[in-house]
């Protein structure tokens, strides 16, 4: 019911393709119709995979408006991606900033296409970026720094009972830093936004004294 990716476990279908939800859905409605049910197929509950989520923690079937049902995710309905061609492929990963994969885990790390390339984001599709003088596992950025280059929180509801239990993977973990809190990384590197990106795909932080980058990830 899931694989592993480029960019950790995602869920998939019965035929082992990488799934997703889209940003413009509502909790257990769709709106990927006509065209772009093309593209994105749903992931319809029928014949073998009638039954394939229902003993998963979290799924659930929704209606569509021709009447068949959809698997979804947290409310979220389910899709495959018409590029995708084999298992592990990930090619729809961040299309327009609105789909997201099904992650298998915790991460709220995302890719993001802006059409040239693929990048992280956060939940918010806001760039992250790192630090070239931090250490493996360890930031240096704090006081001013932290203010112009806001740490990519690990949001409070993973957080609440400790790190032990939260499921990361794809080269994802969490580092803790000096007062206490949890910041995304990647691959060992502290993950931070920009004050100075205002609009969701930004990347004006990328290069700023050749010590901040964003995270690169092709297709």
């Amino acid at each position: 019911m899931s694989t592993n990716t480029s960019m950790g476990d995602v869920y998939v279908d019965n035929s082992g393709m990488t799934l997703y939800t889209f940003a413009k859905d509502s909790d257990g409605k769709s709106v990927c119709e006509g065209d772009c049910a093309v593209k994105w197929p749903p992931f319809i509950a029928e014949g073998k995979s009638s039954e394939y989520f229902a003993s998963t923690p979290g799924f659930s079937k929704i209606k569509r408006s021709d009447g068949s049902e959809q698997w979804a995710k947290n409310g979220m309905p389910l899709y495959t991606w018409f590029k995708d061609k084999k298992q592990g492929d990930i090619t729809g990963a961040g299309v327009k900033g609105v789909w997201p994969l099904a992650r298998a885990d915790d991460v709220t790390v995302k890719l993001y296409n802006n059409g040239q390339q693929r990048f992280l984001v956060d939940s918010q599709n806001r760039t992250l970026y790192t630090f070239d003088k931090d250490q493996q596992n360890q930031s240096n950025c704090y006081g001013d720094c932290a203010v112009k280059w806001p740490p990519a929180y690990v949001n409070a509801d993973l957080t609440k009972d400790g790190i032990s239990n939260i499921k990361v993977s794809g080269g994802f973990s969490i580092v803790k830093r000096n007062d206490d809190t949890y910041q995304w990384a990647y691959q060992g590197q502290p993950l931070y936004r920009w004050f100075k990106d205002k609009t969701p795909g930004d990347t004006t932080g990328d290069g700023v004294k050749n010590v901040w980058h964003i995270v690169s990830k092709q297709p």
